[in-house]
């Protein structure tokens, strides 16, 4: 009897897979010269643990067919198929269907494997579908790549081409299922939802606006509807897209309870020729299984993308940083800047960042867009003497730019209003005062990153602010035809990586009006990323619970900023706002120059604390102890976030209206004999309320007592444990 190992084997004499990370097995098969799923769930030890069929199982009648239940990795349309599928096909005879067989499989590496099919008639068109293992991770990175030889003159259309499928079982324990998904809209980010799945019903998430969207995020979560599912006993399968254009996942649920999940680009205005010699390369679609919860899959994710990101030769720890947006607007200037640059040192910030409005005719949003060099009237030297200021007082320099757009008003507009998206006839529609720019296009591409290099090398730029106002539209490109939804978002990766690699030192954030492009993709190509314009505290609990199911720590860029600003009825303590920025990347946003010296003294100190914790709360898992949909509204949030021997918790009420006492919170992940160390930060930070020893059995089985949360609306702590 043959015991299974990590990695990826195949059986002696069989097609047949298994895919085994550190706590889960996948397997796959051929069966009829289709390739099948046959297990997908908690680690099998023995190859006899799944045998695999001689056949299909039988057609019960004339409508249900044997293929349309078949767990088929890669589901196309054609023949007697009526399931989701994830390939539409339309070859230069007419045929708009396909039958793709099984041709061969290869274990390339110990953690790779590569299936290749082909269509039965048409055979120069190939399907390779790969499977890599993050093994730590219990996950399987999913990748597809569609190729026409050059053997036989056989253009084809691609209607709809998406990564694969995943399947579940019915489920194990007699109960529905729930899904967890993210949905939202600008200031209003990964909200997490919950849907019975239930039988012979389907969900569709989906982004139809050339990114990610506000809207809905590409990710998914599968338990059971019985458990609460946050933490163990609980089995949770889940995945994320990784890619940053118009996507959908689609997961329908039959009257067994069986589940498909498919996922890729969207298939909105998808028609994509491929010609002889040919290769395209879908989007990796990345799942696993945790036994752990939701929980044990938020480790997964976000230590999968800490651990893969390209060129992460940069530090992991994420710097403090101050961004004067707040504080002035669009009336920026080098007197105001060096100012606030000051004063920002003097707080301990570590990087500086010129937000919108630097650049020439930038006094609003109605222009400038596109002429990115310093505007004279405000900068009369350029950025330089900023930046070594910056530089000189031991902090970095980033600016702001949106690359990817242009307003009517501009120099670059009126030189060249071809370069835009456009159809002749068509209106030019402007969202926020502008139009996107065809970076498919050599000249555009080549002008945007000639004008950044430039800014880059001759001021000393270290950190670029990315974003991205507002969505495509009239997506109509002379230079890429009708792969443009899919091109623009190549260049766009395409830039980033250029300019990575040519200024080695430089950090780029991606930001979309918030967190409109956040996937995988760019988390693991960029260094930091903005969940959302709304910094209100108790809203952010809500985005960094959802945007934490996927970004990691050090990803999430969490800032200290005086909104609301309008709201003269909300009033949240200094302490309150720098506890829930402590959840991810510490930025600085509020206006220093109207705030008091003892508000500035708070800040200094706060940020000297934060840098003391920010090696565990960056870099260590992160446990929602209490999640903000909770139902007792006892505490608003707790978090506990780990890393070796040390853990930070952060506990938040948001109301007190009965003055009760709050139930102690019961720790995780500790070691019981351990004695540790706690202190307790409450309204200071210089002073700890609390400072003594605890054993870890007794802060797991007992839990830690939390009085200072008792009486006053928006109160919170942060407690720091450490082996004593």
């Amino acid at each position: 009897m043959k015991l299974l190992q990590t990695g990826i084997s195949q059986h002696p004499t069989k097609n047949l897979w298994y895919l085994v990370t550190n706590n889960s097995t996948y397997v796959i098969g051929v069966v009829d010269d289709l390739v099948l799923n046959f297990h997908w769930g908690p680690r099998l030890a023995t190859i006899q643990d799944v045998k695999l069929p001689e056949t299909l199982q039988e057609q019960q009648d004339s409508h249900d067919t044997s293929l349309t239940p078949a767990r088929e990795e890669f589901p196309v349309f054609g023949g007697i198929r009526y399931g989701p599928d994830v390939l539409r096909v339309e070859f230069s005879n007419g045929t708009r269907e396909l039958d793709l067989v099984f041709n061969y499989g290869q274990v390339k590496k110990a953690d790779e494997l590569l299936v290749v099919l082909n269509d039965r008639v048409h055979k120069n068109f190939t399907v390779e579908l790969t499977y890599k293992l993050d093994i730590e991770n219990d996950l399987i990175i999913r990748g597809t790549s569609l190729k026409l030889d050059d053997s036989i003159v056989d253009d084809i259309v691609l209607r709809k081409a998406q990564t694969g499928a995943w399947h579940l079982g019915p489920p194990g324990h007699g109960c529905d299922r729930e899904l967890i998904t993210l949905a939202g809209a600008w200031s209003c980010e990964t909200q997490v939802q919950k849907h019975s799945l239930r039988p012979g019903t389907s969900q569709v998430l989906q982004s139809e606006r050339g990114m990610p969207s506000a809207q809905a995020y590409p990710y998914f979560a599968i338990k059971d509807q019985n458990k609460n599912g946050e933490y163990g006993d609980c089995e949770v399968y889940f995945g994320t897209l990784a890619w940053s254009g118009n996507w959908s996942i689609e997961i329908a649920t039959d009257i067994e309870g069986k589940v498909r999940i498919i996922g890729g680009y969207h298939d909105r205005d998808f028609n994509i020729m491929q010609s002889q010699g040919q290769e395209h390369i879908l989007p990796e679609f990345v799942a696993g299984y945790s036994d752990e919860g939701l929980s044990g899959a938020r480790k997964r994710l976000t230590r999968h993308i800490q651990s893969s990101r390209v060129n992460d030769c940069r530090d992991r720890i994420s710097p403090v940083l101050f961004n004067g947006w707040e504080a002035c607007g669009f009336d920026v200037n080098i007197d105001n800047q060096l100012e606030l640059a000051k004063m920002a040192a003097n707080l301990g910030a570590e990087l500086f960042v010129v937000d919108d409005g630097w650049f020439k005719g930038r006094n609003s949003d109605n222009a400038g867009l596109g002429d990115w060099y310093a505007d004279k009237s405000k900068f009369p030297d350029g950025l330089a003497p900023l930046a070594n200021y910056c530089h000189e007082l031991g902090m970095k320099f980033g600016v702001w730019f949106e690359p990817e757009m242009v307003n009517p008003d501009s120099d670059l507009y009126r030189q060249h209003p071809d370069w835009v998206y456009h159809y002749p006839d068509r209106v030019r529609h402007l969202l926020r005062n502008q139009l996107v720019l065809d970076i498919t296009r050599d000249d555009v591409r080549s002008y945007i990153v000639g004008l950044i290099r430039t800014m880059v090398s001759e001021n000393g730029i270290d950190y670029i602010k990315w974003d991205m106002n507002r969505p495509l539209s009239e997506v109509n490109s002379k230079a890429s035809g009708r792969e443009v939804w899919l091109a623009h978002v190549r260049c766009v990766y395409d830039i980033i990586r250029g300019l990575k690699q040519e200024f080695s030192h430089l950090r780029i954030e991606t930001c979309c009006s918030g967190g409109g492009r956040a996937d995988m993709a760019i988390l693991k190509l960029t260094d930091i990323c903005w969940p959302s314009d709304n910094t209100r505290p108790d809203a952010r609990l809500k985005i960094q619970y959802g945007s934490s199911l996927v970004m990691p720590p050090n990803l999430m860029s969490s800032w200290v900023t005086d909104m609301p600003s309008d709201d003269p009825y909300c009033h949240f303590p200094i302490s309150y706002r720098f506890h829930v920025s402590f959840m991810g990347a510490l930025g600085i946003g509020s206006n220093l120059r109207a705030m008091s010296d003892s508000d500035l003294e708070q800040y200094a100190g706060w940020v000297e604390l934060y840098k003391k914790i920010r090696p565990i709360q960056q870099l260590g898992n992160l446990d929602f102890l209490v999640t903000p949909s909770n139902d007792d509204q006892a505490y608003t949030v707790v978090t506990q976030t780990t890393l070796e021997d040390a853990s930070v918790v952060l506990a938040f009420r948001e109301s007190s209206p009965f003055w009760l006492s709050l139930h102690p919170i019961r720790l995780r992940h500790l070691k019981k004999l351990c004695v540790y160390r706690v202190q307790i930060w409450k309204d200071s930070p210089f002073d700890p309320v609390f400072d003594d020893k605890i054993t870890g059995n007794s802060l797991m089985s007992k839990g830690l007592e939390m009085p200072y949360l008792d009486s006053k609306a928006y109160s919170s702590v942060i407690i720091l444990l450490t082996k004593a």
